[in-house]
């Protein structure tokens, strides 16, 4: 796991508040690093002026911005090397050029820092940290940390998942006033509840709310809108954090009943690699739902969540989907379904299904080694995390 160092290094980074919040640049290039890390697109601890940085960079940051923050790339590639964890490869013979460039007051610009620099690196080992898969989710957790308040990635979550404005920004004013009174009044916490990026102690204040009478009868005059911004607000942690996997990962590295060889294998499975993966796209060759078929762009799904699912059945082609990302978190969310014959089945909770690519004339082509795992998830699964 991430060193006391590292966690403390990137959960604290030199970030420019002068306008009022916490600026994103440097965040988004480090998770940016870290997402071309995971598509094969870094390998190595040389970090350029690239195309895929750019789309990388200005995805992430297009997720993080407030107000009129313009991603400028080389901002952060300049100015974290103030952080003690960022280092420029110096072209033979231009020392002097790129002390020149340091003494200088402003930002230089990407093409002329890389008139005197071959590449940027990270620390080896931060960089070797990068490559795990066990742990890039500590990493974002680390590096979102410095963004503070999360309410406005919320409203973006919220949209993206198919709620409607007016919703969104009810979720978000519940949490960051009236629910966080309560918590308060009710000595849970002192903390608004929206700055708490922890999943284990949102979760953990979620549940004494919920023993809260004045909570519980706000709730049901409500119509269970508060619990639903809560519950909405603990997936957008969970997802945003990828809690549910480094939660499987360490269950499997301390799982005395998988042979030590095999703990690879069901690694790669759980973080949609390796043979199941393979499998999948051996077996569907597309997008299960929409027939999409650039491969790089799908994610290997379990129907019968992984927490649940035997050794066996966690490895079984059966028991998978491979679907475009924004299909996949619906479908891990229980927000749609599918019956015996493969016709979808969209939530109500959905009120905007189009921007997840979902309509209800859309349908998944089942055999009868789906069907099981297919029941448990209609019934266990679909709506069940909502609340």
């Amino acid at each position: 796991m991430l060193t006391e160092f590292y966690n403390n290094k990137l959960r604290s980074l030199n970030v420019d508040r002068s306008s009022g919040h916490p600026k994103p640049h440097k965040v988004c290039l480090l998770l940016s690093l870290l997402d071309m890390v995971e598509s094969g697109e870094l390998s190595d601890n040389r970090i350029v002026n690239s195309a895929a940085l750019k789309k990388a960079f200005e995805a992430n940051f297009e997720r993080l911005r407030k107000g009129n923050d313009a991603a400028n790339l080389n901002l952060p590639f300049y100015h974290l090397r103030g952080d003690g964890i960022w280092h420029f490869k110096v072209k033979e013979g231009q020392d002097k050029e790129l002390s020149a460039i340091v003494n200088n007051a402003g930002t230089p610009s990407l093409k002329r820092l890389f008139e005197v620099i071959d590449y940027a690196y990270l620390d080896l080992e931060l960089f070797t940290f990068f490559q795990s898969s066990l742990v890039r989710p500590q990493i974002r957790e680390a590096l979102l940390e410095n963004l503070e308040d999360l309410s406005e990635q919320f409203h973006r979550w919220l949209l993206v998942m198919g709620k409607s404005e007016r919703t969104a920004q009810s979720y978000v004013g519940a949490i960051k006033g009236t629910i966080s009174q309560w918590a308060e009044e009710s000595n849970i916490t002192e903390q608004n509840l929206i700055s708490l990026s922890s999943y284990g102690a949102f979760s953990r204040v979620m549940d004494q709310l919920g023993r809260y009478t004045v909570f519980q009868q706000a709730d049901q005059r409500g119509k269970g809108m508060y619990s639903a911004a809560l519950n909405s607000y603990r997936n957008f942690l969970s997802i945003t954090y990828q809690v549910d996997l480094s939660e499987d990962i360490d269950n499997i590295l301390s799982d005395t009943t998988i042979d030590e060889t095999q703990k690879p294998t069901y690694i790669n499975a759980r973080v949609g690699q390796g043979r199941f993966r393979k499998d999948l796209i051996d077996y569907w060759n597309r997008c299960s739902l929409s027939g999409y078929e650039s491969l790089g762009f799908l994610v290997a799904s379990h129907i019968k969540p992984w927490k649940v699912s035997d050794n066996k059945e966690r490895l079984d082609k059966f028991n998978g989907l491979l679907l475009l990302a924004n299909l996949d978190k619906a479908f891990d969310l229980g927000f749609i379904s599918f019956e015996e014959d493969g016709k979808i089945i969209v939530s109500s909770h959905i009120e905007k299904p189009e921007v997840l690519g979902v309509n209800n004339k859309m349908h998944i082509e089942l055999e009868d080694g789906h069907q099981e795992y297919m029941a448990y998830h209609r019934d266990k699964v679909f709506e069940s995390r909502l609340g």
